[in-house]
């Protein structure tokens, strides 16, 4: 599953403390984010997923501001940071303001911990993701007022992100993803792989690079299909798998999957997150099929399109399982 899934009703508002607060703002939150997380954990285990995440149960999906709390997720809890700067220029993102960098940026406390401790307790022995808003993403949603140039900035958030990361690894995370949409939005640049291979540099996990095409309020940010201009751009990035959406786009960045090297997988997606209908197995199995075309079955990795975060649970669930049925007769397919 990539990315969020939604809260149960009973978990609303903030949970986590930011800057110099604690990592709960309090003990009743705590508790009820460690019931939303085994709740979320425990619909994966029993739709049959080989990896759980988190969900991203500390997102307040339930607004219309999910997304500002993701671009102030890092910024609140690294040192360089305030709280306030200018309206996002990305679109569809003008509506959320940006977190403002002032001073060096540094790593200063581990943030993911306690949302590892809560899944790897609610896993049992399968391996446990947590997903992480990119280090591009977050240079682009940030108003810069120290650094005084993109890879400037983008390479010390790289830097302090690193520093989690190896935390992260440190107490027994399996895989770590980040969202990084930019070269969806942008364009490809030379220096964006510096960033990622800088986040990732000795990382002891799976490393996964979902390419987001967006998934604000339900709606994409990118219409387009970019694959023919971005798989042979990142060939030299340090993950171990990049994921891209299939469902709702359709498969024309397919074939150009073949591009990447060969050590690297490919993270299918085949549910579309932005749709209430519950897709059909059959369907499921037709989209794996047809990318095991330009990728050998044993390198792709099959999940959501993107975070469900937007859906009620009843549909979240009912599409997971429908993606474990679909990736089963696929399987069944591909061995004939």
């Amino acid at each position: 599953m990539s990315g969020g899934y939604p809260r149960p009703n009973w978990l609303r508002g903030k949970v986590f403390g930011e800057f110099d607060e604690p990592d709960y703002i309090d003990y009743g939150t705590k508790e009820a984010f460690e019931d939303a997380v085994r709740l979320c954990v425990d619909d994966q285990i029993r739709a049959g997923f080989d990896v759980v995440c988190d969900g991203q149960q500390y997102y307040e999906a339930e607004t219309t501001h999910e997304y500002g709390q993701i671009f102030h997720f890092w910024g609140h809890r690294l040192a360089g940071f305030k709280r306030w700067g200018d309206p996002i220029t990305v679109e569809p993102y003008k509506k959320f303001h940006a977190p403002a960098a002032v001073g060096d940026i540094e790593w200063v406390r581990p943030i993911f911990a306690p949302i590892l401790e809560v899944t790897r307790a609610a896993a049992g022995d399968r391996p446990v993701k947590i997903g992480v808003e990119g280090p591009l993403l977050f240079t682009f949603t940030v108003t810069d007022r120290y650094y005084g140039d993109p890879k400037s900035l983008a390479m010390a958030i790289a830097r302090a992100f690193n520093k989690e990361f190896k935390d992260l690894t440190a107490r027994g995370v399996d895989w770590i993803q980040i969202h990084d949409p930019l070269p969806v939005y942008a364009g490809p640049e030379g220096w964006y792989l510096d960033v990622i291979n800088t986040a990732f540099d000795g990382v002891d996990a799976y490393k996964v690079w979902h390419l987001c095409y967006g998934n604000q309020g339900g709606n994409p940010g990118v219409e387009e299909f970019r694959g023919h201009a971005i798989f042979p751009a990142i060939s030299d990035v340090n993950v171990d798998q990049v994921h891209i959406e299939t469902m709702r786009k359709g498969t024309g960045d397919l074939p150009h999957l073949a591009k990447l090297p060969k050590h690297v997988d490919v993270g299918v997606g085949v549910i579309d997150v932005k749709s209430l209908v519950i897709e059909r197995p059959e369907e499921i199995a037709d989209r794996i099929v047809e990318a095991a075309r330009y990728v050998p079955a044993e390198r792709i990795c099959v999940s959501t399109d993107c975070g469900l975060t937007n859906l009620k649970r009843e549909h979240a669930q009912k599409k997971i399982q429908a993606l474990v049925e679909g990736a089963a007769l696929a399987r069944e397919r591909l061995s004939r």
